[in-house]
């Protein structure tokens, strides 16, 4: 124990030493590139009553009144604010200085997951390497078995999973640390969640829609549909609580099953809906039917319009489904109980 103590104490000055070493860098070099979800303050010289916070949308483009739609992603700062001089010189009559700068990276953000001491969503200007994530993080906490961490790559074909001894490559030997690349999720598995680390040796559930950080997710035993959004961040004001849907792999191809959230949360009263690894949970505007909603998580996330067409035909296999889940688990307990006697 002495032995994993002192590792973890020189990974985390090691990764101190890491982060205000390239600190100074990361503030010069190539001029960031605007993406979608960004958020931009605009301000524009002697019209206070202009200056106002815009988001980028997923199409590149980004409104602002009084000259409404323009494209801002694939644009630098610098030439958003000439375009913006421009646009307001014919709409005004009058040459002005406009200044943008983005609040929010959101179009560079990885998330970060399991024994750190501070998980959650991260957002950068330029990503950095994984040592500078950890410690952006407060670094791994002393149940963090650094031999094996994880990153989840989003892929066309599906989740793209990278395992890394990062405690050999601070004692100088292993790999070199891949690369970081935004919408990644590096989860830190805990030394007690045995050879499956710390993805709880039960693979991903993903978590879709109107949610604060959606992406890919370790699952453990008793995970269940509310948990699993709180990983997630938590909801949008736009979340439909009470139209959840999970998409579930079954021995026919997909079902989907419906949860309402809002009452199990306001009532208490219904079981909790636990998920399997795959299980993939779409929170879905309110203005938006769920069949819609996993329609635009899936082929946004998982690039799969296969998948989302026979979880709307076999929509009626849900029950057989549910009730197949509740004997396998009935069988596992059994199984286990007669172990122990």
């Amino acid at each position: 124990m002495a032995g994993r103590c002192g590792l973890i104490a020189a990974v985390a000055l090691a990764l101190a030493a890491a982060w205000s070493g390239t600190a100074l860098s990361q503030t010069g070099g190539v001029e960031y590139t605007i993406g979608p979800g960004d958020v931009l303050s605009v301000s524009v010289w002697r019209h206070p009553e202009l200056e106002r916070q815009v988001v980028v949308r997923s199409n590149g483009l980004a409104a602002f009144p009084p000259v409404g739609d323009l494209r801002a992603s694939g644009s630098t700062p610098a030439e958003l604010s000439r375009e913006l001089v421009q646009r307001l010189r014919d709409y005004m009559g009058e040459t002005t200085q406009v200044t943008v700068t983005v609040s929010t990276f959101n179009s560079r953000a990885v998330y970060l997951t399991g024994q750190v001491a501070a998980p959650g969503r991260y957002s950068f200007e330029q990503i950095p390497d994984l040592l500078q994530l950890l410690s952006q993080a407060g670094g791994p906490l002393p149940s963090a078995d650094l031999s094996s961490v994880r990153i989840v790559r989003p892929a066309p074909g599906g989740p793209e999973i990278i395992t890394i001894d990062v405690g050999a490559y601070m004692r100088g030997g292993g790999e070199k640390l891949p690369a970081l690349q935004p919408g990644d999720t590096v989860d830190v598995p805990s030394i007690m969640g045995g050879g499956g680390g710390g993805m709880g040796g039960g693979g991903l559930v993903y978590v879709l829609g109107q949610v604060a950080a959606p992406g890919a997710y370790p699952t453990a035993a008793g995970l269940d549909v509310i948990s699993a959004i709180a990983l997630a961040g938590g909801t949008t004001p736009e979340a439909a609580l009470d139209q959840v849907g999970v998409v579930m792999s079954s021995g026919d191809g997909q079902a989907v099953a419906m949860v309402d959230v809002e009452r199990i949360m306001r009532d208490g009263t219904a079981a909790p809906f636990v998920l399997q690894a795959g299980d993939r949970v779409v929170v879905p505007k309110a203005s938006m039917s769920i069949p819609g909603a996993i329609w635009a998580g899936t082929t946004t996330v998982l690039g799969s319009v296969r998948d989302v067409m026979s979880s709307y035909l076999l929509y009626l296999t849900i029950d057989r489904e549910i009730e197949d889940r509740k004997l396998r688990e009935l069988e596992r307990k059994a199984i286990q109980d007669a172990a122990q006697q």
